[in-house]
C-alpha cells in the first residue's frame, strides 16, 4: 500500500479507488464504506490541489480620534515585500497592520482598545483564490450593534479597484462584532475551498473524558500572521496540541490530511462512547447484583416462612388444648394455694403485732409503776392546789393515794417480771411461724409466675397452631411474592452478552478508512517533508541561523533542529532564530509547492517588528533582503512587515512599497 514512484508521480488514489480499497478490507461494499464516512461528517475529497492564494490589493479606512481630528487612510498593495516602518513608538505601525489583519481573519489580534474605537469604516480590496472581493466594516459607536460587515464581489480585479460598494455584488451581511467574525471566516475558507479542522482534546467535554477542539480560519490565519519570535508555536496563534502540523500538511497539500484528522477525531469518539457504555454496564451490573442479593435475601425468607405455614396446616390441636387447659388448672391451683399463704401470713404478722404489743405495753406499765410508786405529789396534777397535809399522813397511814384517796395498788415485782418473759416467750414463737409463713408464701408466688410462664406459651403455640390452618390467603400471597423474585432471579442471572451495535459495520469502515488514508498521508509526507527540510536549512541560513548542520519537520509540527552537531528543540532556539525559522518553514511551503505546480498556501506574510528579535543591524538586512529575492523567485508572494528602523530597508525595498509617514503618527 506505501506509495513508490518518482517525486512527479501522484501522492495518492482518487476517492473512488480509495472507497474501493476500505470496502475490500472490511468486506462491504463502497457505497456503504462511503455512508458510514457520511455519517460521521466525512467526504473524502480528490487530492486535486485548491487555489488558496490571498493577495491584497488595497486597505481603506476612516474614523474620528478621541481628539476630535479625524483621519482618512488608504494604501494600494501588490505582489512583493512591502514595509510599514517609522522611527517613533506608538506611531501606528502594528496597528496599521492589525487593521489590514481585521478584515481579512475575521478578528484583530492585537489592535489597541483606544485605535479600536477611533475606527468607523475599515475594507480590504483582495483577490481571494483569484475572485476579485471586498470585505468592508462599520463602525457606529453608539448604536447597537454597533459594527456591520458585508462582503462585496465584482467580476474582475480593476471593477473592483474602481467601483463603489453599491456598484459591486453583495454576497455576504453580519451585523455584530461575533457575527462578522463568523460571516468572514466561512466566507473565506467557502472561497479558498478549506474545512474545519476538528483536533481530539483529551481532557475536553463537559465530562472531561475528551471531546473535539474545532479550528476555523482564525487558526488557518496564523500560518499567515506570523507569531513574533518570543512565541514557541510554529504556526498558527491557537496553542493546540497537533494543530501546526495539521497546518503543515495542508499548506504543502499532503492528500487527505484533513481527511485523517477527521477519522482520528471520529475514532476517538467512538473509543469515549464504548468506553462509557461499558462504564454503564459495569455499574448497572453492579446495581444488578445488589438487586439480586436483596431479592434473594427476601426470597429465602419467604421460602422458610411457607415451609413453615405448610408444615403447620396439618398439625392436630387436641394436644395443645389439652396442655393449655393443664396449664391454665395448674396455674389456678397454684393461685390458690398462694391466696391461702396469703391469708395465713396476714394472721400471723397480726398475732405477733398483737403480742409485741402487749409486751411493750406490760413492760411500759411495770416500770411506770416502779417510778410512779416513788412520787410524793405535793399538789393536784390537774388543777395545781396544793395537797392539804391531812391526806398526804392518810396515805402514810391507810396507804391511799394523797390525790384521789384510792387504795394504792401493790407492787409485786416477781409477778410482773413473769409475766414479762412469758409475752416475750409467745413473741418469739409468733416470730418463727411468721417467717416460715412468709418462705411459703414466696416460694408459691414462684410457682404461680412459673405456671403463668407455662400458661403463656402454651397458648401462644395453641394460637400459633389455630392462626396457620386458616391463613390459606396469606399462604398464596406469600407463594406469589416468592414466584415474582425466582422470575427476577432468572431473568438477571447471568450477565448478556454484549450484543453488536447497529453501526458495528460502521466502525469497522471508520477503522479501515483510517488506517488506509493514514498510510497514504504517511507516505505523502515521506516525499514531501525532506524537500521542505532541506529548503528550510537553505533558507534558514541565508535569513542568518548560525551553524544550522539540519532540520527534520515532523507531522506533527515539530521543527527538530541539529546546530554545530547539537539536537535543539525549536523553543531552545533563541528569539530571532525562532523568527527566522518560522519564516523559512512558511516560504519553504510556498516553494514545495511551486516545484509542484500547486499554491496551497495563500501566499501572504504579515511580519510584525521583523528587526524586533535582531541585535545588530546586519541580521535584519539580510532577512528583508533575502524576502525581497524569494518575492522574485516566487511571483505570488506578498509580504508585509512592519519595523522601528526605516534604515534597514533603505536600498532593498523599492520607494513605493515603504509605508511611512513624516508625520507623528502613521494615520
Amino acid at each position: 500500500m506505501i506509495i513508490s514512484g518518482s517525486d512527479s508521480g501522484p501522492l495518492a488514489p482518487g476517492p473512488g479507488q480509495l472507497l474501493e480499497e476500505v470496502a475490500g478490507l472490511v468486506g462491504l461494499r463502497p457505497e456503504q464504506v462511503e455512508e458510514a464516512l457520511r455519517e460521521a461528517s466525512i467526504t473524502l475529497k480528490g487530492p486535486v490541489p485548491a487555489d488558496r492564494r490571498l493577495t491584497v490589493l488595497r486597505l481603506r479606512m476612516s474614523g474620528m480620534k478621541h481628539s476630535g481630528e479625524g483621519f482618512d487612510f488608504e494604501q494600494s498593495f501588490g505582489p512583493g515585500v512591502w514595509v510599514i516602518a517609522h522611527p517613533a513608538n506608538s506611531a501606528g505601525k502594528t496597528s496599521l497592520l492589525e487593521c489590514l489583519v481585521w478584515p481579512l481573519r475575521g478578528t484583530p489580534r492585537d489592535l489597541p482598545p483606544d485605535v479600536r474605537s477611533w475606527l468607523r469604516t475599515l475594507s480590504v480590496d483582495v483577490m481571494v483564490a483569484g475572485r476579485p472581493t471586498r470585505i468592508s466594516l462599520e463602525f457606529t459607536p453608539a448604536a447597537r450593534p454597533a459594527a456591520t460587515c458585508r462582503i462585496w464581489m465584482a467580476d474582475a480585479e480593476d471593477e473592483l479597484l474602481e467601483s463603489a460598494d453599491e456598484d459591486l455584488r453583495l454576497v455576504a451581511e453580519a451585523s455584530g462584532l461575533e457575527d462578522t467574525g463568523r460571516v468572514i471566516s466561512g466566507h473565506l475558507m467557502d472561497a479558498l475551498r478549506m474545512d474545519h479542522i476538528a483536533m481530539w482534546q483529551g481532557k475536553g467535554g463537559a465530562d472531561g473524558e475528551g471531546a473535539a477542539q474545532v479550528h476555523g480560519w482564525a487558526s488557518y490565519f496564523g500560518a499567515c500572521y506570523l507569531n513574533p519570535g518570543g512565541e514557541e508555536i510554529l504556526l498558527g496563534d491557537v496553542s493546540a496540541v497537533g494543530l501546526p502540523g495539521r497546518l503543515l500538511e495542508l499548506f504543502v497539500d499532503v492528500p487527505y490530511s484533513t481527511a485523517l484528522t477527521q477519522l482520528a477525531v471520529a475514532g476517538k469518539r467512538e473509543t469515549k462512547l464504548v468506553r462509557q457504555r461499558e462504564r454503564r454496564a459495569e455499574v448497572d451490573a453492579v446495581a444488578r447484583k445488589s438487586d439480586r442479593d436483596a431479592w434473594q435475601r427476601e426470597l429465602t425468607a419467604l421460602q422458610s416462612t411457607i415451609a413453615a405455614l405448610r408444615a403447620e396446616q396439618d398439625r392436630d390441636v387436641t394436644p395443645l388444648l389439652a396442655a393449655a387447659d393443664r396449664a391454665g388448672e395448674r396455674l389456678r391451683d397454684r393461685v390458690e394455694q398462694l391466696d391461702d399463704l396469703e391469708q395465713a401470713l396476714a394472721e400471723l404478722t397480726a398475732g405477733r403485732v398483737r403480742t409485741q404489743q402487749a409486751l411493750m405495753d406490760t413492760q411500759e406499765t411495770w416500770q411506770a409503776r416502779r417510778v410512779l410508786g416513788r412520787l410524793d405529789p405535793v399538789c393536784c396534777p390537774r388543777c395545781e392546789e396544793p395537797l392539804e397535809a391531812e391526806r398526804r399522813v392518810q396515805e402514810r397511814q391507810s396507804a391511799s393515794c394523797a390525790v384521789c384517796t384510792r387504795t394504792l395498788p401493790e407492787v409485786d415485782a416477781q409477778t410482773a417480771e413473769a409475766a414479762i418473759e412469758q409475752l416475750r416467750t409467745q413473741l418469739s414463737a409468733a416470730e418463727t411461724a411468721e417467717s416460715r409463713a412468709r418462705d411459703l408464701r414466696d416460694a408459691a408466688k414462684a410457682e404461680v409466675e412459673q405456671a403463668k410462664a407455662a400458661q403463656r406459651s402454651a397458648h401462644a403455640a395453641l394460637q400459633d397452631v389455630l392462626a396457620v390452618s386458616g391463613a390459606h390467603r396469606k399462604l398464596r400471597e406469600l407463594e406469589l411474592r416468592a414466584a415474582v423474585l425466582q422470575g427476577q432471579l432468572a431473568a438477571t442471572g447471568l450477565r448478556p452478552e454484549a450484543v453488536p451495535a447497529d453501526g458495528a459495520g460502521a466502525s469497522s469502515a471508520l477503522e479501515a478508512a483510517h488506517e488506509v488514508v493514514r498510510q497514504y498521508v504517511e507516505a505523502a509526507a515521506r516525499r514531501l517533508f525532506p524537500a521542505m527540510d532541506a529548503q528550510i536549512v537553505e533558507l534558514a541560513a541565508r535569513f542568518g541561523v548560525q551553524h544550522l548542520d539540519s532540520v527534520r519537520l515532523n507531522r506533527a509540527g515539530h521543527v527538530n533542529a541539529v546546530k554545530a552537531g547539537v539536537a535543539t528543540a525549536f523553543k531552545r532556539l533563541s528569539r530571532g532564530d525562532r523568527l527566522r525559522m518560522r519564516i523559512a518553514t512558511v516560504i519553504a511551503l510556498l516553494r514545495v509547492g511551486a516545484a509542484r505546480g500547486v499554491a496551497t498556501h495563500p501566499g501572504l506574510l504579515l511580519i510584525d517588528s521583523v528587526a524586533a528579535e535582531e541585535v545588530t543591524e546586519v541580521p535584519a538586512r539580510t532577512l528583508i533582503a533575502e524576502l525581497q529575492a524569494l518575492s522574485q523567485e516566487l511571483p505570488g508572494l506578498q509580504v508585509v512587515l512592519t519595523t522601528a528602523q526605516p534604515d534597514l530597508v533603505e536600498g532593498l525595498v523599492p520607494r513605493e512599497r515603504l509605508i511611512t509617514s513624516s508625520g507623528e503618527h502613521l494615520f
